[in-house]
């Protein structure tokens, strides 16, 4: 064998500059192999020409190959003589031949001399082929491994995650990836690069274990990810019990598997902590390939649905407590309100309704769609999926399709559209066209995102995913939530500068702090979609309507706290003298509904309340004149409190049909009544126009 050479600096500095030379080489290759679009092909070959033809190409395949691996090895040893690199630097290296002439005068001198170095190479060579012993590697290669490791936890565990959720759930999120993908890579990378330098000094042993269980606990994350996630609740903020049996053999499972990806290799790390170590970091690098491509699959199909501009439209608060003077038709979806949970306040509180003057009560009553996503855009289209229609093509066309919105702003209305969940895709031209026809979904002139608490929910997000079952109760979250932290704190002028949140307490305080006013002057009316937070989990708001904190209220005391904020608007309108003209529908998303493969253990029915506008001398109740549905030839039934007047304060689970009506109030005004029609979300629509 070649005798060994001594490293040198400009050895080091070449064999740097080969290998990073290599690395650029790889990423490049991958960032190829990204772009080459595929396209499923179907074609006959003959098997006979084939078997030739399998043939011919397994030949050309192996000259190729044959003549690739020549030119490969020649450039590599023109690269090392260029670059100064000495190949045998490091290698296992045997003394070299000596032939010693016995009768010569220096013969033994040469003979002791040639032993002393066969006694030398051989110490360096066993020390060399001790793969249990670490090696005393400098701070520049400890920070190298180090650096690789840390970039590896840091784009595997908070950064891939983050950007993949976003991504597949922009239309849900009120800042999709285009606007957000930043931001985990600007705190993220800066930190790994911290820990790197600090875990460079540490030697020895330890420094091998640290890398390690860095290492494992990334690959750990990555496998739980990949195969131990199946049956994660959605982010709805719906109840997840995490202490029922379904969920604690997940975390059973999943810590057996964290355990044995930690604990094996660790033991194992010290029959070869070196070539440990730089296997581990090759297997770290190709995973972080394969996740980018992935990550850049998903920003790529984000990019076509989302625009990152500043002309990139959002929900503001602009409208929102401004009122016409004329003509006013106003709607509240308060989220997850069932009627069983407005039956139950009414028996502990018969009059709970006293604010809800000639209002009329429907118990029976039936929502639509679920979840909220698919609700909140029912309610303003009218609009479900046809038989056998695929889900994702009835979304993308739902306004497109509707003339909802159209014929109230063509009526001369203006339009006020509040809520998270209008799942408008702004890239899509009929719901940009919808969006055109509010006076609340508009492009902002100052950036809206808290940033810092941005990367925080991003993380939140991440950390849900890659955690073991065990420790994912931490990080559990609900989309409502994540929009409202994401958005910066309300701009102190124009409303039309703040982005609307789903946060009651806070619609309470605006009302309380701004209130109401009459000075949407410029058209007929004004048209309000109010979407409140409602008695949905997790419970924060108290009977009161203020916040008091998650796990300081209960789910009635959240749903008196939401209709308290609709009692303030009511008041305000009562103030203001519109009241008696208004039209007012108090209505739910869906009611209280659970994922189950039995029958629903009781009936699921969303609250529906509705006033009519007056349109008689006070005192004199007159049933509302809604427009007749299509073909039905009956006035739509969640306009038409006709089949019964009994007061919703007096019984509100038993009021018959026949049942007279209540004497009004000193305003001229009745008790809220109580109706045994039948009503259904379908019958929203025509109410309003």
């Amino acid at each position: 064998m070649r005798g060994r050479g001594a490293p040198g600096d400009a050895n080091t500095r070449g064999r740097r500059a080969l290998w990073s030379a290599h690395a650029l080489f790889v990423v490049l290759l991958a960032g190829i192999w990204a772009c080459v679009p595929t396209s499923a092909a179907h074609a006959y070959v003959d098997p006979s020409v084939m078997t030739y033809t399998i043939q011919a190409v397994a030949g050309v395949a192996v000259a190729l190959s044959a003549v690739a691996g020549v030119a490969f090895r020649r450039t590599r040893h023109l690269v090392y003589r260029l670059l100064g690199v000495d190949e045998d630097a490091g290698k296992l290296a045997e003394p070299a031949v000596q032939r010693i002439d016995p009768h010569a005068p220096d013969a033994a001198a040469r003979r002791q001399s040639a032993r002393e170095t066969a006694s030398r190479l051989q110490c360096e060579n066993a020390l060399r082929t001790d793969t249990r012993a670490p090696r005393n590697l400098t701070w520049p290669k400890r920070f190298s491994f180090a650096l690789v490791m840390c970039l590896f936890m840091a784009f595997i565990v908070f950064i891939a995650p983050a950007l993949e959720i976003f991504g597949a759930n922009g239309d849900s999120l009120v800042f999709p990836l285009p606007v957000v993908w930043w931001v985990p890579p600007l705190f993220c990378v800066p930190i790994a690069i911290g820990v790197a330098a600090l875990l460079a000094c540490v030697r020895g042993r330890a420094f091998y274990y640290a890398l390690g269980v860095v290492f494992l606990i990334t690959l750990a994350a990555y496998v739980q990810s990949l195969f131990l996630n199946q049956g994660m609740m959605p982010a709805d903020g719906g109840y997840v019990g995490w202490n029922e049996p379904y969920f604690i053999v997940r975390k059973v499972v999943s810590g057996i598997v964290w355990a044995a990806i930690i604990v094996v290799p660790l033991a194992l790390l010290r029959f070869n902590f070196h070539g440990s170590l730089k296997a581990a970091c090759a297997l770290a690098c190709a995973i972080m390939v394969v996740q980018g491509v992935g990550v850049a699959s998903v920003a790529l199909d984000a990019s076509k649905t989302s625009q990152a501009d500043s002309a990139r439209p959002y929900v503001t608060q602009g409208g929102l407590l401004s009122v016409s003077p004329e003509s006013n038709v106003i709607v509240f979806v308060l989220d997850t309100y069932d009627t069983a949970l407005l039956q139950a306040i009414l028996q502990q509180d018969p009059g709970f309704l006293a604010d809800f003057e000639d209002f009329t009560y429907f118990p029976d009553s039936v929502g639509t769609m679920i979840p909220t996503a698919n609700a909140v855009p029912n309610l303003l289209t009218g609009l479900k999926p046809k038989p056998g229609q695929d889900l994702g093509e009835y979304r993308r066309d739902k306004y497109a399709k509707s003339r909802f919105l159209g014929d109230i702003a063509a009526q001369g209305y203006s339009v006020g559209l509040y809520s998270d969940s209008l799942m408008m895709d702004f890239a899509n031209p009929a719901d940009r066209a919808a969006a055109d026809l509010t006076m609340n979904v508009h492009p902002v002139s100052h950036a809206p995102i808290d940033v810092w608490r941005t990367f925080l929910v991003m993380e939140q997000c991440a950390l849900y995913r890659e955690a073991p079952w065990l420790l994912k109760e931490p990080f559990w979250y609900y989309t409502s939530n994540l929009n409202n932290r994401m958005i910066a704190d309300a701009h102190d002028g124009d409303l039309g500068d703040s982005l609307y949140e789903l946060d009651d307490a806070a619609i309470l305080d605006l009302l309380h702090t701004r209130g109401l006013s009459a000075d949407d002057v410029e058209g007929a009316g004004a048209f309000r979609f109010i979407h409140l937070f409602g008695p949905h989990f997790p419970y924060s708001v108290d009977e009161q309507g203020h916040d008091v904190g998650t796990n300081h209220s209960d789910q009635l005391a959240q749903a008196r706290g939401s209709m308290h904020v609709v009692a303030e608007y009511l008041a305000q309108l009562k103030a203001l003298g519109l009241y008696d003209q208004a039209t007012i529908i108090v209505t739910a998303d869906h009611g209280v509904w659970y994922i189950t493969d039995d029958p629903p253990r009781a009936p699921i029915s969303p609250i529906m309340l509705a006033k009519p506008a007056r349109t008689a001398p006070a005192g004199v109740d007159e049933p509302a004149g809604a427009p007749e549905s299509a073909g039905a030839g009956e006035p739509a039934g969640a306009a038409a409190p006709a089949e019964s007047t009994a007061p919703a304060t007096a019984a509100p689970a038993t009021a018959g049909a026949d049942e007279p009506a209540a004497p009004a109030t000193e305003s001229g005004r009745r008790p809220c009544a109580v109706s045994a029609a039948p009503v259904c979300h379908d019958d929203l629509q025509p109410t309003v126009i």
